[in-house]
């Protein structure tokens, strides 16, 4: 497998994950096989409809600010790369095209499903915001090899109190929304499984 980074470390997540108390919450589902999600025929779009899609699709994770992650990764030798934006060497052009549009379908689901773990906005639990959790997930996320992982993106604390120093609730609230942000990688790995 090889990644070219085309983008410096990205976030998937949410950015406050909203919680209200009357908002009507998804139920979770067994597997990502109970929805009706079907990704884009890939096969069918020339090379820079296949580009243009898988772009964007990295720029919604980028969305999302829950997990750093980097570019997507391409099964192809080192030595096909030459360049960022996915630039192909001299007899490698058709090699990097099948790649491209391999990975495209995997990357569009998981971005599907990053974005439905997050709108499901599910309370936090303290059993998913465990550090073993959180690291057993982010292996999870990685070993799908559709995307570099990065760590969980930790909510830094607003300095409000006298000589701009966090506060309690400052600090608090921070964790909740590390905490909710780690809640959503856990079901971001339930949606995923098989994938």
């Amino acid at each position: 497998m090889f990644s070219i980074r085309l983008l410096p470390l990205f976030a998937i997540g949410c950015a406050s994950l909203p919680n209200n108390p009357g908002e009507t919450k998804i139920e979770p589902s067994d597997s990502p096989q109970d929805t009706s999600f079907q990704p884009t025929d890939f096969a069918s779009l020339d090379e820079g409809e296949v580009r243009s899609l898988i772009w964007d699709q990295v720029m919604a994770l980028h969305g999302l600010e829950v997990v750093q992650v980097g570019d997507v990764i391409l099964d192809l030798p080192e030595e096909a790369i030459c360049a960022y934006g996915w630039s192909p060497c001299a007899g490698f052009e058709e090699d990097v095209a099948d790649a491209l549009r391999a990975v495209g379908p995997r990357l569009e689901t998981l971005t599907h499903f990053a974005q439905l773990a997050v709108d499901e906005g599910l309370e936090a639990r303290d059993d998913s915001c465990a550090e073993t959790a959180i690291e057993d997930n982010l292996d999870q996320l990685s070993d799908l090899e559709i995307v570099i992982v990065g760590d969980l993106m930790v909510e830094e604390p607003e300095r409000n109190c006298p000589y701009s120093v966090p506060c309690d609730e400052d600090i608090a609230l921070a964790e909740q929304i590390t905490c909710e942000r780690a809640e959503a990688l856990d079901r971001m790995i339930e949606l995923t499984e098989g994938l």
